[in-house]
């Protein structure tokens, strides 16, 4: 135990970063550990997971984030790989003030693996960051080089947790995905419109991607814990098996009645069921 406890990459970087991750609810963790605990469930040998979205701005990359730290938290050897190399929230989102190199060098053949490979300060973490931007990401991620370092970090680690750009967007997150053992879809409650997310579907499944499952994220619950929305409960939208339901977010009783109070027009809005896409029998996990 004391030998895993002190395992750092192979390559022997000494580039470290500290994350600054803020504190969240009982409800967050417990629901990202869920998530964790259906990933490990879910097949011999899975490994590479890509974790994406319909649209920009739907969470994805602090679901991927906090999923790697959970992952880390088991003592798993974990490499955090951000890939959206258009616009990455990493440094800005973790205040990480100190210069960084990344994906994006590597992937020219400026610098080497080695060199884009950072410790963080939980010692079962590593990440690479995206580095410059680049005008060409999608030639980019398509070639030998990205092929590589998949290649050595499913060797070298337990899991590698990819953040890929949103699908409906760019070609990006698809050809990320297609080189991963498996795909996570993460759509916010309330903002992604079903076809945006059933296009998201339909695009993984024509690439051949695996789709583990589905987050609901941003989805609001009672503040007291254990009321509507968060609990065991079956999923419901992609049609990968059961999971479980966790939700968490503002008083949901509260604004329930506030659309009462706006009108039949206002109520009938919020009862849309937009975010629960597709079809029955979903892996689905709220955050």
């Amino acid at each position: 135990m004391e030998q895993q406890q002190q395992w750092r990459p192979i390559m022997g970087t000494r580039k470290i970063v500290t994350p600054q991750i803020e504190e969240q609810p009982f409800q967050v963790r417990e629901a990202i550990n869920i998530l964790r605990g259906n990933i490990q469930l879910s097949g011999y040998n899975l490994k590479t997971i890509a974790v994406t979205s319909a649209l920009a701005h739907e969470g994805k990359s602090s679901i991927a984030f906090r999923l790697a730290k959970s992952l880390a938290g088991l003592n798993k050897k974990i490499i955090y790989i951000d890939c959206d190399i258009r616009n990455s929230v990493m440094l800005t989102r973790y205040n990480i003030q100190q210069k960084t190199i990344g994906l994006c060098e590597y992937l020219c053949g400026v610098v080497g693996m080695q060199d884009v490979i950072y410790m963080t300060d939980d010692r079962f973490l590593n990440i690479v960051f995206t580095g410059a931007t680049a005008p060409n990401p999608s030639e980019l991620l398509s070639g030998a080089r990205f092929d590589e370092l998949l290649s050595w970090a499913k060797e070298n680690y337990d899991y590698v947790i990819l953040d890929t750009p949103p699908i409906n967007l760019v070609i990006d997150g698809v050809l990320v995905a297609k080189r991963c053992d498996g795909a996570i879809l993460v759509v916010e409650s309330g903002l992604t419109e079903r076809s945006q997310a059933v296009r998201a579907k339909h695009q993984l499944e024509l690439s051949g991607i695996r789709i583990l499952g589905a987050v609901l994220n941003k989805v609001g619950t009672k503040k007291s814990g254990y009321g509507y929305g968060y609990g065991y409960g079956y999923g419901y939208g992609y049609g990968y098996g059961y999971g479980y339901g966790y939700g968490y977010g503002e008083d949901r009783e509260r604004a329930e009645k506030s659309g009462k109070k706006k009108g039949k027009k206002k109520k009938a809005k919020s009862s849309a069921p937009a975010p629960d896409v597709s079809s029955e029998k979903n892996n689905r996990l709220n955050v």
